[in-house]
């Protein structure tokens, strides 16, 4: 039976500081092993004693590794930036791009201008014929009418999901200065409408630069307003400011028919209770600058934390109780009494109390306002009368209004004064933890090994003694100066990098007496226990460093596990530096991958040519990381930058008889000029040459697998492209001159910066492998399309007797995957399997992906056709609207050709009783070659 194996709980370092323990310990182990030749363990003996600065020293490193663990991260310059990149700090760990409505919201209301905003489902629904047809099999669709009546007998319905319309409280206050109210009132009504129109596009610039997958604005709406007017008369106190308690009482009612979103500080949040995961939940960036990527003009001027209660309390008010109104005003500063108080509608047009009470629909205490619409007052109609016991006071009306509009602007102030934080980073102190002290300095000075040394006169055989000492007690002190060494590079072991190969380091015994005379070369002591550390594999980096990087992505409950099983399968050794990168490179980016996972690509507001690089959704940066990819930007996948061709002919055996046989190679292009190319260009099978240029693409972006050569006359350096057992797989074309000042066995500087471009052309150009992702419902037609257009409609599959394959609606959470099925590892059937799972797991639940593996033709067929439907849509006046009719069939068109492709596969030879290698598989292979173009059956 298996031992169940378990990790305890706690483990008590205690021991590693307890002198005592360490010293018991020590003498039981001498007495195990030498009892027969040693048996004084007594303090006075040299054993003893040795043993007792061994345990000494030991409590110095058990209490250096208790020290805070931000202590033993610190450095000693860039702390705080070290601790940065270290880890995630909450601001970039916690949030994350908007999902919800609230989440909207939370973004919107952040706009100057904009006091509320409400994301709702748009109402958008889609109405297929399949009778009566004018082309047979082919069903109709087009948008139903708002008054239009379906037959069930030839018609069916189905609702467009992910189409949201946008409800915005505009903030008038804000959008007209002081000077703009002084204005005729056309020119305010002028200037009023202007400045709302400002405001909606930034409504739509954010939405966009953070929608989601699959979604879509449908209309955008200032919400409509239903005015109150109140009437009343209200008592004073005797020293109350008439003008300021008017100006309160309406700002106070303001805020109850249209309550402000309030804005915290962090400290205000915490003192509310607020745990760290719930200040930071939601879209909560430092909008200085904003997420995910700059852009001129920043819309967002209120830059607080948020509540989510506040949200939910912000909503439309769906009534107007005259109790609350007498609340607010008796809740005034200054107000005595409510003597007599109406309200009713806007357009009232009595003045005393009875007629305003009989203005009211229903109960005259409470008035319904209407669903989507946001009660406002009517400042010019409303008339509340200010008493101070008998005495009517009059009101100075324009100091009033001013009073009013100082309230306005210092809520205004407020609101923009609270400022997103980040939690603070913890900053340790920097103690030089690594730094190791010989302890032969600690000995009793009779020892004669100390700073102090023997005394003048010591015999030749004295002196023989003490050196023999030291270099006994050296083994011991160069294993500890390693773990104190290995201590201080423990921010190295746990960090995402692999600059530095190793994961063993090795320390310097500092302080020790004539240390030149006990080390061969005291200098270069260090760099040398190092390189017999590499030399003799005593640290199997590949191993450790995946380990160390495995605990890293625990963190984040992510794992590679299946990736690495099928890399090692399709490259054996090869694949250990090419999995620690794209581990590593993961780990960097997670950040991004993980905030806006969800989210879809921005096709509204203008980027430049480097943001529109990285301008994809969301599921293809994270999956592109997860398989493996280079990199995730919008680059072509069907314009080749490597070849594979014919080259001589190769003798061969087939089936024990001797033949010839076309053989293959391949080259990598940087445009025009072939930066690597294959030395074996005999490859007997185009699926073999296809791997080797594969995983040279892979190599290629690895110094480590570079080897220089000198031509035979040493004027002439090149390089060699060599796979993990040192086999040449390819080589840089050109060959460079050596310099004057170039030494036989380098650096050359023209080929090492040559290899450099080659590098950084590999990682963030060369596009072996990628994907494309088409959001069905951005390929919908425009709202006014009108009917007889049925061929701008995607198609879908219904039968004439009206059953159909679920679901019948093709635009609503749908989308296609488009993947290079002619890649070399996108050939293979287990990481075609391993991608697709992948790829479903990763895609939102409630999305549904269609997954396509593709040959070089339809891809390239297809990107010239998106490209150019992306381009109408960027460059139009209004990007919301569809492209052109012609294009958007044509992309419909292309998307509907395209077809999985799979490798070749063979029936059994029957007659010979073998079965061929590519053997007939369901579902992942086909009759013919990844090469052919057929359509499938």
């Amino acid at each position: 039976m298996n031992e169940s194996r378990t990790i305890p709980r706690e483990i008590s370092d205690e021991y590693g500081k307890d002198y005592a323990f360490l010293r018991a310990k020590g003498l039981k182990y001498i007495e195990h092993l030498a009892h027969k030749l040693w048996t004084d363990y007594n303090t006075h003996d040299p054993g003893v004693t040795v043993l007792e600065m061994l345990c000494y020293t030991i409590t110095d490193l058990g209490y250096r590794i208790a020290m805070p663990m931000a202590d033993i991260l610190a450095q000693p310059k860039d702390n705080l930036h070290h601790m940065h990149e270290q880890f995630l700090s909450a601001i970039n760990a916690l949030p994350s791009c908007p999902l919800t409505a609230d989440d909207f919201r939370q973004l919107f209301v952040r706009i100057e201008g904009v006091r509320n905003c409400w994301l709702t489902a748009a109402e958008r629904s889609v109405i297929a014929r399949f009778k009566n047809l004018p082309v047979a099999g082919r069903p109709q669709l087009h948008y139903k009418a708002p008054d239009e009546v379906i037959d069930p007998a030839e018609q069916k319905e189905f609702h467009l999901q992910g189409l949201n319309s946008i409800l915005i409280d505009y903030d008038e206050t804000t959008l007209l200065s002081e000077e703009d109210r002084q204005k005729d009132p056309v020119v305010q009504r002028e200037l009023l409408t202007a400045r709302k129109k400002e405001v909606r596009q930034q409504v739509m610039a954010v939405y966009h630069r953070f929608r989601n997958l699959c979604e879509d604005i449908d209309t955008i709406r200032e919400v409509p307003s239903i005015g109150l007017v109140i009437c009343g008369d209200i008592d004073i106190t005797p020293t109350a400011d008439p003008e300021e308690v008017w100006a309160r009482i309406i700002f106070n009612i303001d805020q109850y028919l249209a309550p402000d979103i309030p804005f915290y500080s962090l400290q205000e949040m915490q003192e509310m209770g607020k745990t760290t995961d719930q200040i930071f939940e939601g879209p909560v960036f430092l909008f200085t600058t904003p997420y995910p990527y700059a852009t001129p003009g920043d819309p967002f001027a209120k830059k607080g934390f948020i509540r989510q209660e506040d949200l939910v309390q912000s909503q439309l008010r769906h009534e107007v109780r005259l109790s609350d109104l007498i609340r607010i005003i008796m809740n005034t500063d200054g107000v005595r009494l409510v003597r007599e108080i109406g309200f009713g509608l806007c357009d009232c047009t009595e003045t005393d109390m009875e007629a305003v009470h009989q203005s009211v629909t229903g109960e005259e205490w409470n008035l319904c306002i209407p669903a989507g619409h946001k009660p406002v007052l009517c400042t010019e109609s409303t008339v509340l009368n200010l008493w101070k016991g008998v005495m009517p006071i009059e009101l100075k009306t324009k100091e009033a209004q001013q009073r009013l509009a100082g309230l306005h602007q210092e809520r205004r102030q407020k609101m923009q004064a609270k400022l997103i934080q980040d939690m603070p980073m913890p900053e340790g102190k920097y103690r030089r933890i690594g730094a190791y002290h010989s302890f032969q300095n600690d000995f009793p000075e009779t020892y004669g090994i100390g700073s102090a040394g023997l005394p003048e006169g010591s015999t030749t055989r004295r002196k023989a003694q003490a050196q023999q000492l030291k270099g006994y007690l050296l083994f011991f002190e160069q294993v500890l100066a390693n773990y104190f060494a290995q201590l201080e590079q423990v921010s190295t072991l746990f960090a995402a990098d692999r600059t530095i190969p190793r994961t063993y380091f090795a320390g310097v015994v500092q302080g020790l007496k004539d240390g030149d005379t006990i080390f061969t070369n005291i200098s270069h002591w260090q760099d040398e226990v190092e390189a017999i550390l590499q030399s003799t594999g005593l640290d199997p980096y590949v191993r450790r460093k995946n380990m160390f990087l495995d605990h890293l992505l625990a963190r984040f409950a992510e794992q590679f596990n299946e990736y690495v099983f099928l890399m090692y399968r399709l490259y054996g050794q090869d694949a250990e530096q090419v999995v620690i990168r794209h581990k590593v490179d993961y780990l960097k980016d997670y950040a991004n991958l993980s905030t806006c996972r969800g989210s879809g690509f921005d096709y509204y507001n203008p980027l430049d040519d480097q943001q529109m690089l990285t301008n994809v959704t969301g599921m293809e940066k994270r999956i592109s990381r997860l398989l493996g990819f280079n990199h995730y930007q919008r680059q072509p996948l069907g314009n080749l930058s490597y070849d594979v061709f014919p080259t001589t002919m190769v003798h061969t055996e087939v089936n024990g008889v001797a033949t010839e046989v076309q053989g293959y190679g391949w080259t990598i292009k940087q445009g025009s000029e072939v930066i690597l190319e294959g030395i074996n260009t005999e490859f007997v099978k185009k699926t073999d040459a296809y791997e080797e240029l594969g995983l040279a693409s892979l190599l290629g972006c690895e110094r480590i697998y570079y080897q220089t050569r000198l031509n035979a006359d040493r004027t002439m350096v090149s390089c060699v492209l060599l796979n993990a057992g040192g086999t040449a797989i390819a080589m840089h074309p050109k060959a460079y001159p050596l310099t004057e000042d170039e030494l036989p066995d380098g650096p050359f500087a023209q080929l090492e910066a040559a290899i450099d471009t080659i590098m950084h052309y590999l990682l963030a150009e060369f596009r072996l492998e990628g994907m494309h992702v088409v959001e069905h419902l951005l390929l919908r037609p425009n709202s006014d399309t009108p009917p007889a257009q049925t061929e701008l409609f995607l198609p879908i599959c219904i039968e004439p007797d009206g059953s159909f394959c679920p679901p019948l609606d093709p635009y609503s959470f749908r989308v296609t995957v488009l993947l290079p099925g002619y890649s070399l590892r996108l050939r293979n059937r287990y990481f075609r399997q391993f991608a697709e799972r992948l790829i479903r797991m990763e895609t939102p639940a409630h999305v549904l992906p269609r997954i396509c593996f593709v040959d070089q033709e339809h891809m390239q067929l297809f990107e010239a056709i998106h490209a150019q439907w992306l381009h109408e849509r960027r460059s139009s006046e209004d990007p919301g609207r569809q492209a052109s009719d012609n294009t958007l069939k044509a992309l419909i068109e292309a998307l509907n050709a395209i077809f999985t492709i799979y490798e070749e596969g063979r029936l059994a030879d029957c007659d010979g009783g073998t079965l061929q290698k590519n053997t007939l598989v369901l579902g992942g292979s086909m009759l013919g070659s990844l090469e052919g173009h057929s359509q499938p059956d």
